[in-house]
């Protein structure tokens, strides 16, 4: 049975994709669930997930290929749910760039293990703080950010190996960069809230 908000179907104006992609989302009550793409557009996402949702639900959800996205469920179907999106700008025209590859055909392959994201198409400010050990708070770009980690520029690179913050994150310096330093995030899997909001 399919369930959805009155206003759902106005919001139908974009062609709707197949993608296969898989992700994972979290749930308003902070779990965390693995989820895949039925079928997508540039206003809003069918994820096919075993988890019960509630109509009107607001949810973080991080896709593979695509990256982060939040959106409220308007629709409920058997085995899944479609959320609405609002993208604008660089991150739009990104997603759109991309749809229309996996329309044509294309399979869009992430450059790493762990696909990386630039601030428009992961949807964060790039202007962020890092925290070091003493306490002390310095402003810094993330140049780009995964699930696993993040490359930062910042004047005075850290030894390898110091511990730090970024946003909500914690994480180790790895490697020094050209523009900073590269960061290993260490508390992924046991805190969801941070993962699905590194920065707020």
């Amino acid at each position: 049975m399919t369930t959805e908000l009155p206003s759902e179907q106005e919001r139908r104006r974009e062609p709707r994709v197949p993608v296969t992609v898989k992700g994972r989302f979290l749930a308003p009550d902070g779990n965390e669930h693995p989820c895949a793409i039925r079928d997508m557009s540039l206003s809003g996402i069918a994820l096919i997930c075993d988890a019960p949702i509630d109509l009107g639900a607001h949810l973080i959800i991080y896709l593979d290929d695509f990256g982060r996205f939040e959106g409220d469920v308007v629709r409920t179907f058997e085995g899944g749910f479609a959320i609405v999106t609002a993208l604008s700008g660089a991150r739009r025209e990104r997603v759109a760039e991309r749809l229309a590859a996996y329309a044509k055909g294309e399979k869009v392959l992430p450059a790493r293990a762990t696909a990386r994201y630039t601030a428009a198409e992961g949807g964060f400010e790039e202007k962020q703080v890092l925290t070091l050990p003493d306490g002390r708070s310095i402003p810094c770009r993330v140049v780009d950010m995964s699930l696993g980690g993040a490359n930062v520029e910042l004047e005075n690179r850290e030894p390898i190996g110091t511990p730090v913050s970024l946003g909500r994150m914690k994480g180790r310096v790895v490697r020094h960069t050209a523009e900073g330093i590269a960061i290993a995030f260490s508390d992924i899997a046991a805190d969801s809230a941070a993962l699905s909001r590194p920065f707020g």
